[in-house]
């Protein structure tokens, strides 16, 4: 301050008061100063503590923040290359389906041929279970005949052992009557001439049958006229029943040889006919 601005006094005690209490204003002016400078110096530490502390706080975060947007950097270029790889997959997917629905059409198209030849040989197979079935039916009654003819041929057979035995007699006969022949009246030997050919010709008929020597036996006892022509009777009808029966036989061999060779003829026409489908689409 200037002088010019102080008051005038006009004693010393009231300078004295005067500055006394103007000393007591600056004292009190300097504490409430020095107050507020300790608070603000207080408060100016304390904002610079939480300053620090904020800047270290926030270098954390930005730490953080950094690691984080690393992190996240990273993520998106992972993401990135997963998302390339997912796209050239889908491309993939994309053309594999496509092979695979070509690749469908062609298997329904084969499918349809392989039913279609299924259907032809289906046909081809009922074709040839009924011409197998007729040449079984053929071929059973073919045995069915084949047994009825050997059972033909075992009465045959019995038939030579009878005719064979009635041989035997009748050559007996033959030999009895030449011995009697020079007893008999010749009314009888004219009868007897009669059956001496007779009894030649069914002897001549046997031994062309069997081609063997008859046995000799001893004579028996004399036979009356009447069982003779009956022996002769009976040997004529075996004769004629033999021969019946070999007829029956060569037919029923040439009925049975007609017929299985038509069977097998018919079976191979048919089998020709039928469509018979390659089997090139089933191996391919």
């Amino acid at each position: 301050m200037s002088g010019e601005n102080y008051p005038r006094f006009s004693n010393k005690d009231e300078e004295i008061l005067y500055w006394k209490n103007l000393a007591a204003e600056y004292l009190q002016d300097a504490e409430r100063i020095q107050k507020e400078s300790d608070e603000f110096i207080q408060e100016s530490q304390q904002l610079d503590r939480e300053y620090e502390a904020t800047i270290d706080q926030n270098e954390k975060k930005i730490k953080e923040l950094t690691l984080a947007n690393n992190r996240a950097q990273n993520e998106i270029e992972s993401l990135r290359n997963k998302l390339e790889q997912s796209n050239k997959e889908s491309i993939s997917l994309q053309n594999e389906s496509q092979n695979l629905n070509m690749e469908k059409k062609q298997m329904l198209n084969h499918i349809r041929d392989l039913e279609q030849k299924n259907d032809d040989l289906e046909r081809a197979r009922r074709i040839i279970e009924e011409s197998i079935a007729g040449i079984e039916t053929a071929f059973h009654s073919a045995i069915e005949r084949n047994a009825m003819l050997e059972s033909e041929v075992d009465e045959k057979e019995n038939l030579k052992e009878k005719l064979q035995r009635l041989a035997d007699e009748t050559r007996d006969l033959k030999q009895e009557l030449l011995v009697k022949e020079k007893e008999r009246a010749p009314d009888n030997e004219r009868i007897l001439n009669g059956f001496q050919k007779t009894i030649l010709d069914s002897n001549r008929l046997k031994e062309n049958e069997t081609q063997t020597t008859p046995a000799k036996h001893d004579y028996q006892a004399p036979i009356s006229p009447a069982s003779r022509v009956m022996a002769l009777n009976i040997v004529s009808d075996l004769i004629r029943k033999i021969g019946g029966l070999e007829r029956r036989l060569e037919k029923s061999k040439y009925d049975y040889r007609d017929i299985s060779t038509n069977d097998i003829r018919r079976s191979r026409s048919s089998t020709k006919n039928s469509p018979s489908p390659s089997l090139h689409g089933v191996t391919k």
